[in-house]
């Protein structure tokens, strides 16, 4: 590998056109890996995805595939690039680990999220020991948050990475915004997400403060016109290339989440390079990028009467400040920075 680029499969999900379900925050990163690891000549990527099928538990028979599809795949590869969430983690990756190390293959992994430590403790005691001695000896291991790289530390874990959620700079310097009271949610559209919170919340708001909701309805809990009438506004679906045209017209974002696998969401990154204070919760690792009071404020989850006064907070004297340590803080989550990691990994 050291006379020649290494080859390298990545394989990971990225958005598909015209599948819906193929839009969300893992798939979203993977590409914006795969774009930022393509731009570096030291290596030959190729990437392959991993679920062609994206109704509800179709990727049961991408697995399956998978499993007989995968040695013809990797028979000229030099490294395995696993980026995957819980149903691949826990179905089919130690089998593919397997045929990995069986080809005496190099193999990194990317979990995404910031739960895989919980899911991985309520594993039977069998089940956690097949995935301690597959997935998580592999050659170079990324975890999304600090809190997962501090489990995995005791349980003696090695080749544990920090690789954050991350996106590329999009501001050199933030130019002056007045502040118009204008908020907004862009993510899935679940209850998990704080959405009855910030229904709730925004009933009783002033009339000149706009609330405004983007991202896929999931029709087991909303369906299209379950704003009509209300104070926020259900705005549709964000394509990935108009979310940050859509997000910088906005003065706060707003995710009071409470989703169990709420890791560093991307939207939440990406408000942070464009110098755009958060208000979310005190849950999972969340309060590992937003500091309260300092680039956002922290409510506690389900509690609209702290949302509700999260969202007066903000005001004409307080909001440059809090801009601009938004825009500081996003530095740690550069792309520039933080997806070299895996590059290295692969060279290393």
């Amino acid at each position: 590998m050291r006379n020649k680029k290494p080859k390298i499969l990545f394989f990971a999900n990225i958005p598909v056109k015209n599948q819906e379900r193929s839009i969300g925050g893992a798939t979203v990163l993977a590409n914006s890996i795969l774009e930022f690891i393509k731009q570096d000549d030291r290596i030959d990527v190729k990437h392959t995805q991993i679920r062609f099928f994206w109704r509800n538990k179709l990727q049961l028979l991408d697995y399956f595939i998978w499993l007989f599809r995968f040695p013809f795949s990797i028979w000229k590869i030099d490294v395995i690039s696993f980026h995957g969430t819980k149903d691949f983690h826990f179905i089919i990756a130690p089998f593919l680990w397997l045929w990995a190390k069986l080809f005496n293959k190099k193999v990194v992994y990317h979990f995404f999220g910031g739960n895989f430590h919980e899911q991985y403790q309520e594993l039977p005691k069998i089940a956690r020991q097949i995935i301690k001695k597959t997935i998580l000896t592999s050659d170079f291991i990324f975890f999304e948050t600090l809190e997962m790289i501090d489990f995995f530390k005791k349980e003696k874990i090695n080749n544990i990475h920090w690789l954050p959620n991350s996106r590329k700079p999009i501001l050199k310097k933030l130019s002056p915004k007045n502040f118009k009271k204008r908020f907004v949610f862009i993510s899935r559209v679940i209850p998990e997400k704080g959405i009855n919170e910030i229904i709730k919340a925004a009933i009783n708001l002033p009339k000149d403060y706009c609330i405004d909701i983007y991202g896929p309805i999931d029709d087991r809990h909303y369906k299209g016109d379950f704003l009509n009438d209300k104070k926020a506004t259900y705005k549709g679906l964000l394509h990935p290339e108009e979310v940050l045209s859509t997000l910088s017209s906005y003065d706060v974002l707003m995710l009071p989440s409470y989703f169990k696998g709420e890791g560093y969401p991307g939207i939440v990154i990406e408000s942070l390079a464009l110098g755009i204070p958060v208000i979310t919760t005190n849950w999972k690792a969340l309060p590992e990028i937003i500091t309260n009071d300092i680039n956002g404020v922290l409510i506690d989850i389900k509690n609209e009467k702290q949302l509700k006064e999260a969202i007066l907070f903000f005001n004409e004297d307080n909001y440059t400040i809090f801009r601009e340590r938004a825009f500081k803080s996003f530095q740690q989550f550069s792309s520039d920075i933080v997806f070299n990691k895996i590059t290295d990994s692969y060279l290393n």
